[in-house]
């Protein structure tokens, strides 16, 4: 059973913000300035987030199947 404060899942989400905002912007790029190099950016850093976000919904459903013992 993992422990997590409360601090752990806010710096995933803050973390989660920051990736969203970086493919976003490579996204800009390549649509609006043909950045084709800004396109592969893009790409790479949806696979991260999806990766990230597989990650993420594990967290959440074993914490949902063990929740933390009530003090």
């Amino acid at each position: 059973m993992m422990i997590m404060s409360n601090n752990d899942w806010q710096d995933r989400m803050f973390e989660l913000d920051d990736m969203v905002r970086l493919v976003k912007l490579e996204a800009q790029n390549f649509y609006d300035k043909n950045n084709k190099s800004a396109g592969t950016r893009a790409r790479k850093g949806l696979s991260e987030l999806a990766k990230f976000c597989a990650n993420e919904r594990k967290l959440i459903q074993d914490k949902k199947n063990n929740p933390d013992p009530q003090v």
